[in-house]
């Protein structure tokens, strides 16, 4: 019987070492070319390949190299509309503020003329001042209320930056610990170390005082109900926490201070998915650094040290039911420049590498669409270190298929014009 099988598997052997492909020729014969990434387009059938290569996700990571980025900001934008639209995706969080984008946004009136202000002075200005960015936050946005079919927002990040935190944030977190009759909450100690301080966490350079608002915090945490775990305010409280911590990291020129808020970015997201957001799908939309997998699969470079360093996306996959029900697209370009719209200075992006993934691409091609996901499924165990502008807009070695579900390749890259009001 045994002899009779050999022939069999050797042949099934051989075949299937014919259909696998290595990493070149599948970029090279199952990309999918995009026409236009014009958020004006309406004709969302050349965006069905990453629809169907999303599937069922619930949750959709959009990354991008730089924050002044204004091609892929269009891409993303055209994105959202297809994904809100035709894939039932109803959230759209952002790397910013957690506490303004959910307190804030939630007893918003939703009309044009308070929507535009608030995400103006909540959500990051190198989004909210590109004019590659009008059209999704200044219309879009405010269109699906009037449509009723919004489109909610929300943020992820833990760092404080908006205005409506600089207004409410205080009063917020003191009229919560005193309901809660926290001891704590009526000392002197607490008005000086705590309550003075939450509004400059993110600027404030005393080390010393980042620690006693620490200590300050991990006294009102042991006051708190443990029956209170699931709340708002205990993620704030947990958020707050992650950002000292990252202060006191980098005031101490410790290494892991980008590490701690990528873990809290990462905290916020899933609280957001399980109590938030229970029944909805998600759209994140942040830095490919931020996104990406399995970062120790990229092989360390003089840029940076991603062997060392875990992502937000990291954590957050580490889940395996998460991991599931996520689709990763990370952004990647050829040729251009760069920079932020809040910064004067730009820069030339380095061109591709030689037998990069760049240059798999034909030149006449101005965007297209790869599946990573597709390519490990039909090579399962494949892990190849191949060159690519993957994070940033500089090259690295990595098994890229392995730290992103997807690519979107743009061929030319030129920076934000500022908003002209």
């Amino acid at each position: 019987m045994l002899n009779r099988l050999l022939p069999f598997t050797i042949i099934s052997i051989i075949f299937s070492a014919c259909v696998q492909k290595d990493i070149k020729q599948f970029v090279t014969e199952d990309r999918v070319d995009i026409r236009t990434i014009s958020p004006d387009s309406t004709d969302f059938s050349e965006l069905q390949a990453i629809g169907k290569a999303i599937g069922d996700s619930r949750i959709v990571m959009l990354g991008e190299q730089d924050h002044g980025d204004s091609p892929t900001f269009l891409a993303k934008t055209r994105l959202v509309k297809y994904l809100h639209e035709q894939k039932g995706f109803n959230v759209l969080a952002f790397e910013s503020d957690f506490f303004a984008l959910n307190e804030g946004w939630d007893r918003l009136e939703k009309h044009k003329s308070k929507i535009d202000p608030f995400l103006l002075n909540n959500i990051f200005s190198i989004w909210t001042k590109c004019s590659s960015c009008d059209d999704l936050l200044n219309h879009y946005v405010p269109k699906t209320y009037r449509d009723k079919k919004p489109l909610i927002i929300s943020g992820f990040d833990n760092q404080v930056h908006g205005l409506y935190s600089a207004t409410n944030l205080k009063t917020f977190i003191d009229n919560y610990l005193k309901g809660k009759k926290i001891n704590y909450a009526n000392s002197e100690k607490y008005k000086i170390d705590f309550i003075s301080f939450i509004d400059s966490i993110k600027y404030n350079k005393n080390l010393q005082k980042q620690r006693n608002f620490k200590e300050a915090l991990q006294q009102i945490n042991s006051e708190l109900s443990v029956s209170d775990t699931t709340a708002f305010e205990i993620m704030l409280l947990k958020s707050l926490k992650a950002l000292t911590e990252s202060e006191i990291s980098f005031l101490s020129k410790s290494s892991n201070y980008s590490e701690i808020r990528d873990k809290q970015m990462a905290e916020n997201l899933k609280w957001l998915l399980k109590y938030k957001f229970p029944k909805e799908k998600i759209i994140v939309w942040a830095h490919n650094a931020h996104i990406l997998k399995h970062p120790e699969l990229i092989k360390k470079s003089k840029w940076n040290n991603w062997t060392v360093m875990k992502t937000m996306g990291s954590f957050f996959t580490a889940d395996q039911h998460l991991n599931e029900q996520t689709y990763i697209l990370g952004f990647n370009s050829r040729i251009g420049t760069s920079g932020i719209v809040t910064i004067d200075k730009k820069f030339t992006i380095e061109p591709p590498a030689k037998n990069s993934f760049e240059t798999w691409i034909p030149e006449t091609v101005p965007y297209s669409f790869v599946n990573f996901k597709q390519f490990r499924e039909e090579n399962p165990g494949k892990k190849k270190h191949f060159l690519m502008k993957g994070v940033y807009h500089f090259t690295d070695s990595a098994s890229w298929t392995d730290i992103y579900d997807g690519i979107f390749y743009i061929r030319e890259m030129y920076p934000c014009a500022s908003v002209v009001k």
